[in-house]
């Protein structure tokens, strides 16, 4: 994008932008004069992502905003409701639309599920589904989806003593107890497709533990992908109770007007960082933050920690997550002592935590990063983070640091980076940065991919200005060119449009237009807030 001149309302609605977080290290001079045009569309751009924001928020405060649909939860709920007269036309307008669905294509074995997912409902008899690699880790444990999706379509080589013997190995011998709730779920009813294909008889308890599990409007913890192959195992062994009608109603209320299903909505994780991305901005302060802050406040669980959606239990990256957007607003003392409580229940004796309360979770470094700033922002009293933070400074690679839960090198560079002092890190966040911007200013969701991301783009931005390159001037210079990439592709709602990037479950990869637009407008902030007075901006 060329210079823009736009006169004297750089600044966009609202005058002079507050930085709502701190944009950390020493920020970067003033951009250059020659960019002094980019600097003030963006800040127009700015001005036009609060207007959004404020005008999508929900009356109690939150954002409520599902994510693109794709293959993965389409195919199984399609899968489940095959030979249910009372669901064939919502069945068809989803098969309708996986006929024109495109596979996604960062992984291997991903992309060979979509197109084996879509293969299922064009032939009489699908084909088993063969992994294109060794399946190990999560990788095994998604291959058990397409075993049980493959033994109870009828496809040739289906296995379901297979199917049978890996749930049994993976509930243990506590049935599941110990790990997450709608994995459990899943596990059960992968055994329950199994035992029904073999002719074998279902453990007592699963059904009865099935009904304890079954949220209130009837799904199974909200999620379409889990409801369905519930759904799928319920009408083989329970077809005529009356879980297994609730089951399907949630799904025929849940289909979307183009025939689709979408993966969760995240409405405290996304609440939480929308508040952390425009927080600062006058307009949002007034119009959206009160409601918005007094929503993730009451959304505290009981046991002191936040879900990323009511459904669930709590977990710590959201819980981390939530206390930095509370972090100085009026509410953050209700939610002190109980966060406290909460932090100090679930950290390690290595003094870390895990993103779930799950026997088979581990520390990542995300997670890890956004509990240890948000502890601190919260001033969370009594909680030791000197271990939590070696380690993080500990993970950093030559380019930066790697995230668990999205994909974009420049999430770990943006959300670990400016929460842990650790600049040999930092640098080399900031290099690799440099390194593979592209030639239209943007950067790639993933190294390599022909094409710019608004999401890593946004988080790019954040980063260089928190901690820049040693190379000023080309830190500068890169970051008025994202600016710039940011500008061109704003739509003109005040939003951006991006592919999949965060994993869930992994390694399929997911998309949320609340999570994109926070990202990408928090990096226009923290831009904008950096360049001081040449953008007529103050941070």
């Amino acid at each position: 994008m060329g210079d823009v001149i736009l006169g004297d309302d750089s600044a966009g609605e609202g005058g002079t932008i507050r930085a709502g977080e701190p944009v950390g290290g020493r920020g970067i001079p003033a951009l250059p004069r020659a960019a002094a045009g980019v600097v003030a569309e963006a800040a127009r751009c700015l001005g036009k992502a609060v207007e959004f924001a404020v005008q999508t928020q929900d009356g109690d405060g939150a954002w409520y905003v599902p994510s693109e649909p794709r293959i993965l939860e389409n195919a199984a709920v399609a899968c489940s409701l095959a030979g249910v007269e009372q669901a064939r036309a919502a069945r068809e307008r989803a098969v309708r639309w996986l006929e024109h669905a495109a596979p996604q294509q960062h992984d291997a074995f991903v992309a060979a599920a979509d197109r084996w997912l879509v293969g299922l409902h064009r032939t009489p008899v699908p084909a088993a589904f063969t992994a294109p690699l060794s399946c190990e880790g999560p990788y095994a444990r998604r291959a058990l989806y397409l075993d049980a999706l493959a033994c109870a379509a009828g496809a040739p080589g289906a296995d379901a003593r297979r199917l049978l013997d890996q749930a049994r190995t993976a509930l243990g011998a506590d049935r599941g107890r110990g790990v997450k709730p709608w994995q459990r779920a899943m596990l059960l009813a992968f055994e329950a497709i199994a035992c029904s294909a073999l002719g074998l008889p279902l453990p007592a308890s699963t059904l009865p533990e099935l009904a304890r599990a079954q949220s209130p409007d009837g799904s199974f913890f909200g999620m379409p992908l889990v409801t369905g192959v519930l759904q799928l195992a319920l009408t083989r062994v329970a077809p005529d109770r009356r879980m297994t009608l609730r089951c399907r109603e949630s799904l025929l209320a849940e289909q979307h007007p183009d025939g689709t299903w979408r993966f969760c909505v995240s409405e405290i994780w996304d609440t939480g960082l929308t508040v952390r991305a425009l927080r600062g901005h006058p307009r949002f302060d007034t119009a959206a933050l009160p409601a918005a802050s007094d929503f993730l406040a009451a959304a505290q669980r009981q046991d002191g920690g936040w879900a990323c959606t009511a459904v669930l239990d709590s977990d710590n990256d959201t819980t981390g997550n939530t206390l930095l957007a509370l972090a100085g607003t009026g509410p953050a003392d209700r939610v002190r002592v109980a966060a406290t409580r909460y932090a100090q229940r679930h950290q390690t004796p290595e003094g870390l935590w895990n993103t779930w309360d799950s026997s088979d979770d581990s520390p990542v470094p995300d997670v890890v990063a956004h509990m240890v700033a948000g502890i601190r922002a919260a001033e969370l009293p009594g909680i030791e983070l000197a271990r939590a933070e070696r380690w993080l400074s500990a993970r950093a690679t030559g380019d930066g640091w790697i995230s668990d839960w999205y994909i974009p090198p420049a999430y770990g560079a943006a959300e670990i980076g400016t929460a842990v002092d650790a600049p040999p890190g930092r640098s080399a966040a900031a290099r690799a940065l440099l390194a593979s911007q592209r030639p239209d200013g943007g950067w790639p969701r993933i190294p390599g991919e022909p094409y710019s991301s608004p999401t890593a783009t946004g988080l790019a931005l954040t980063a260089l200005t928190a901690h820049p390159a040693e190379d000023v001037g080309t830190t500068d210079a890169a970051v008025a060119h994202g600016l710039g990439f940011l500008a061109d592709t704003q739509n003109g709602d005040g939003t951006w449009s991006d592919r999949p990037v965060m994993y869930g479950p992994r390694p399929f990869l997911t998309v949320s237009g609340a999570q994109v637009h926070a990202l990408v407008a928090r990096g226009l902030r923290d831009a904008l807030a950096a360049a001081g007075q040449s953008g007529g901006v103050r941070p």
